[in-house]
């Protein structure tokens, strides 16, 4: 039985489904995340694009960099989606976007060399210092 969960943004104005089956989640410690989330990291579920769909898609949509797109929400701000062009195929939800967390564990941190020190690697999960997963 697939592991569907919903989400969406603070406002309740953008809302999807997706399926965790196979999914892969890890926090994002680059100086883009930090300024997107305003603090020190963001933490991501990775799916196949497939298993995830809008039920309300957001109309907000920027490029820092040229490697991908995030999706937000104009009406409140939420941060949704982390799009990257190297990757069409799949797709990076901002996990405190989630109804629920229940179970999901994170197994990866990218960009550790731009961690801040008052953060400690979670345990277990693998450290890389650039951008691999």
């Amino acid at each position: 039985m697939p592991d569907l969960r919903t989400g969406g943004c603070m406002c309740g104005a953008v809302r999807y489904e997706i399926n965790l089956d196979n999914s892969r989640t890890g926090n994002c410690h680059c100086k883009d995340c930090q300024k997107n989330s305003g603090t020190g990291f963001m933490p991501f579920t990775n799916v196949d694009r497939g298993q995830f769909r809008w039920i309300t898609a957001p109309k907000g949509e920027a490029c820092a960099s040229d490697i991908a797109v995030r999706r937000f929400c104009k009406e409140c701000g939420s941060p949704l989606t982390w799009e990257g062009h190297s990757e069409p195929d799949r797709i990076a939800i901002s996990m405190g976007t989630l109804d629920d967390v229940e179970g999901i564990e994170i197994v990866y941190e990218i960009f550790t060399r731009s961690r801040w020190a008052c953060f400690s690697p979670v345990s277990g999960a693998r450290q890389y210092e650039g951008g691999g997963s």
